[in-house]
């Protein structure tokens, strides 16, 4: 018989209460689209993915995607996809559907020399799937909302993994800016999807301990902003599918994969010690669409073991 607002009131005045906050709602950054483009993978020329992988392919570095479902029985991503946890639903059939978080896993994971579909950024690496979101309709992008991705963070802190990859936008929001200091205290990555601009009153973007990131193809971008390809990258879709798509979201999915294939090189990493590498192999590099700056896979891995070029046998 009260107001939402006196209820919390309340609550916040209660000295067992840690945090008491409304019911935020969150969307995943990417739109789709399904233009018979010509060049296929992009990202793959811009980030210099086929060199980095002589260095690093991310191998046995756990990656949590919190999103929509995966199909993990995609070809692409067959045996290499936990999942971690189904905070929405208990359809095994919507999970296997969901279009957005099957997007993110391939461009970070798909398998490489399998003779079928696309390469991921770092091929190696072991997915755990935490399904915090849902599609309204099959080809929208995720909701998602504090109680169901605060279920997911919990998750993936649980599992230990090594990244947090949240390919999502939404308001600020207390009890997951808790959460996601417990992760990078754990020595977690976490890296968040950004608009043009840097808002610090945006989660996830807006934390100063999570990587964001924008699309390389956003004029004027944030100069703090990390950035890799967005637009119109091909990528899967459920039941053995391919696609193309767009959005920072799968930007930022890139740059988790990107931060693989250096912790599988040095497990030790901590995010300042990835933003200072990343930042500093961020360039410009002639793809088939014309120059794109971004970071660099490549670049990065040079940097971080201090090597001229990308020669070493692959991880």
């Amino acid at each position: 018989g009260t107001t939402r607002d006196e209820v919390l009131r309340q609550l916040q005045s209660d000295d067992a209460v840690i945090i008491a906050q409304p019911l935020n709602e969150f969307a995943s950054a990417a739109s789709t689209y399904d233009d018979p483009y010509a060049t296929l993978q992009i990202n793959v020329d811009a980030l210099d993915v086929s060199h980095a992988h002589q260095m690093s392919r991310g191998r046995n570095i756990r990656v949590a995607v919190i999103d929509t479902g995966v199909d993990a029985q995609h070809p692409d991503l067959s045996g290499r996809v936990e999942l971690g946890g189904n905070y929405v639903d208990t359809s095994a059939a919507t999970l296997r559907n969901d279009r957005h978080g099957t997007q993110a896993a391939g461009l970070i994971a798909a398998a490489a020399n399998n003779g079928i579909g696309t390469v991921g950024i770092a091929p190696e690496v072991k997915l755990l799937a935490f399904k915090a979101c849902w599609h309204d309709v099959a080809a929208n992008a995720g909701r998602c909302n504090s109680f169901t991705l605060a279920q997911a963070l919990v998750g993936a802190i649980d599992a230990g993994v090594d990244i947090i990859n949240l390919s999502l936008i939404g308001p600020a929001d207390p009890l997951l800016a808790a959460l996601v200091d417990k992760a990078v205290g754990a020595g977690m990555i976490v890296v968040g999807a950004a608009g043009r601009d840097l808002d610090a009153h945006a989660f996830p973007a807006g934390l100063p301990q999570v990587l964001a990131v924008a699309e390389a193809e956003a004029e004027r971008a944030d100069p703090r902003l990390l950035r890799a390809p967005g637009r119109d990258l091909v990528t899967l879709v459920p039941e053995g599918h391919y696609d193309f798509a767009s959005g920072a979201s799968l930007a930022t999915a890139q740059v988790s994969g990107v931060i693989a294939l250096l912790l599988a090189r040095n497990h030790r990493l901590r995010t300042p010690d990835v933003l200072r590498i990343l930042q500093a192999s961020t360039q410009a590099r002639q793809t088939s669409r014309g120059p794109l700056k971004s970071i660099n896979a490549c670049a990065a891995l040079s940097l971080l073991l201090d090597q001229a070029s990308c020669t070493a046998r692959g991880e």
